[in-house]
């Protein structure tokens, strides 16, 4: 007969089981820390106001989508919780325009603008519904931060520019401005 051995515990053992046990602890932890009550997590809503800024426009192509505002913005083929409000414009002086290279988008092409063709900058002002809990400030896909560039985008409309100012404020209580409807 053969007689089994009792294995014993060696330090390998024990340093495995210990890390197990310390990630096991380290992530509950973390679990714990990032759960919130529920009246934290509660959607806090907010609007957020801000005017994006596009340079170099074709003014023939501003007048026509200034023509179509306000407008419900979009984004990825659906309608998000936001409006173009209103847009406004300046007349500037076109030397040349920079634009991506149809071939490699990394590269800048330098085009010369079309004479007899004005331009504008157009600024739009834009207003969105978003989360106050959340880290980020989105409207559909698009983040909302001051610099960044951004799309100013409907159903009928699409054009890119820079957000130039932001205002971020809670939004109206709804049984509030019924009261004052009311009173």
């Amino acid at each position: 007969m053969k007689e089994k051995s009792k294995r014993k515990l060696n330090i390998v053992d024990v340093v495995v089981i210990a890390l197990i046990l310390a990630a096991a602890v380290f992530f509950g932890v973390r679990m714990l820390k990032d759960a919130k009550p529920a009246e934290e997590r509660a959607k806090r809503p907010g609007v957020i106001r801000f005017t994006v800024e596009v340079d170099g426009l074709r003014k023939d192509l501003y007048e026509g989508i200034a023509a179509r505002l306000p407008a419900q913005m979009a984004a990825s083929g659906k309608l998000v919780d936001g409006w173009i409000l209103e847009s406004w414009c300046e007349d500037v002086t076109v030397e040349r325009i920079l634009a991506k290279s149809p071939v490699n988008a990394s590269r800048e092409a330098e085009i010369l603008p079309e004479e007899g063709v004005e331009y504008v900058n157009a600024y739009f002002l834009c207003e969105a519904d978003v989360d106050l809990n959340d880290n980020l400030n989105l409207t559909g896909t698009q983040e909302l931060r001051l610099g960044r560039s951004y799309y100013v985008k409907s159903v009928d409309i699409e054009v890119n520019g820079t957000i130039i100012s932001m205002e971020k404020r809670d939004a109206p209580d709804k049984a509030n401005a019924e009261a004052a409807e009311e009173g």
